[in-house]
């Protein structure tokens, strides 16, 4: 079976799979014609993810790996489930790892969107399997290629225990990895912090944006500077399942400085980061212009970073006063990149170039890398970045050649 250049969203929502999506069904029956157990292998992946339906970030993380691996199979090589092994597997991993362009999305869309006529779902057209949201050449991390082999192992001793198959090709592929024959990105984090010259240049912009444009940039201030000098995560200060931060994430210590706590996190611990005054003078410029006193008050719930018009979908559509979520806040820091990369072109080309192809997490790199070059006790460094073991911080301390 030759590819035709798209995938589809196999796999229906949580609540839907019981039903599923009537033009997903009269395709995989249709296929059941040339692959001879294409229905009934599409059957055990709706049982597995029925079994792992209550834990959503399972749920969508397995639902993913298993639309890749069964458009591949199906779409791109013609054959099923059972045919799968060591090395078909491998050509799936290395498809995965250099995918078609037109397969490819500068960020993620659901998979299905609800006919206004009809009410019901269908295939989001916008939808795409991969999302590469930077510039420059689509590259995958090592972590992302071991937990796709990990959910597909979990697949393969379910089936296994179905006894549908006797061998589980993932594992054996995630035992065997070796990044060098692997296109994959070496390093997780890698020496990702901003030049000198780069920060300087990114935090006059801000400055810059937000001096002549509060409505829209006090916000961008405010949150590269928390970025900068608190180096957070920015799952820690964006919304996710289960948690929103909010402006009482402030917090006075009797002392009478300021502190900002930040709940279970990676790693499971909570930890509660000294402000600076150049911070907090941050944080009353964008109080004033959300209308709200200087400082936050215990259980103040206005959101720490609100939108600036109401979602059009999903996680609080039509709601204006809502959180920010984690590709919201990546966005903007990726524009301020573009535009400073802009400014910076004429000067330092490299560097320019450079800066476009750095993310978010860049900025905790480079606040941890500015604390560690000003003094600051590695303990309290290591508090504050949420690390448990001082080696880890070496990743910030070594091979500088800025």
């Amino acid at each position: 079976m030759s590819f035709l250049g798209e995938f589809l969203p196999l796999f229906p929502h949580a609540d839907q799979l019981e039903l599923g999506n009537d033009a997903i069904n009269k395709i995989v029956t249709e296929l059941d014609r040339t692959i001879h157990d294409a229905s009934y292998t599409y059957e055990l992946a709706i049982e597995y993810l029925a079994e792992n339906r209550f834990n959503a970030n399972n749920f969508k993380s397995i639902r993913s790996e298993l639309n890749l691996l069964y458009n591949w199979m199906w779409f791109v090589e013609g054959i099923s489930l059972q045919d799968i092994n060591r090395i078909t597997l491998r050509k799936f991993i290395d498809f995965c790892n250099q995918p078609p362009t037109q397969l490819i999305a500068p960020t993620s869309y659901p998979y299905f969107v609800v006919n206004k006529e009809t009410k019901e779902p269908e295939i989001n057209p916008k939808w795409k399997p991969f999302v590469h949201r930077g510039d420059g050449e689509y590259i995958r991390k090592t972590t992302t290629l071991k937990a796709q082999l990990s959910l597909l192992s979990s697949f393969f001793l379910f089936l296994a225990d179905l006894e549908y198959c006797d061998k589980n090709p993932a594992a054996v592929l995630l035992r065997r990895l070796n990044v060098n024959n692997t296109r994959v990105s070496l390093s997780e984090d890698g020496d990702k912090s901003l030049s000198t010259m780069q920060w300087q240049y990114v935090w006059q912009e801000v400055n810059r944006l937000a001096d002549a444009d509060p409505a829209k940039h006090e916000r961008t201030r405010l949150l590269f500077a928390l970025l900068y000098m608190l180096y957070p995560r920015v799952s820690e200060i964006s919304a996710r399942p289960g948690y929103t931060p909010l402006m009482s994430s402030f917090i006075k210590h009797r002392t009478g400085k300021w502190i900002f706590k930040i709940p279970r996190s990676k790693g499971g611990k909570s930890r509660s980061i000294p402000c600076s005054s150049a911070l907090i003078q941050c944080l009353v410029r964008y109080r004033r212009f959300l209308g709200l006193p200087d400082l936050p008050v215990p259980n103040e719930s206005t959101p720490l970073f609100v939108r600036h018009k109401a979602g059009t979908h999903g996680r609080e559509a039509g709601i204006l006063n809502a959180q920010l979520g984690i590709e919201a806040i990546s966005g903007i820091v990726k524009d301020i990149f573009n535009v400073t990369a802009d400014i910076l072109q004429n000067v330092e080309p490299y560097e320019a170039e450079e800066l476009r192809k750095f993310s978010i997490h860049s900025i905790r790199h480079t606040g941890i890398s500015n604390a560690i070059a000003n003094n600051e006790p590695l303990q309290t460094v290591m508090k504050n970045a949420g690390h448990s073991d001082l080696s880890t911080l070496s990743i910030y301390t070594s091979g500088e050649i800025r």
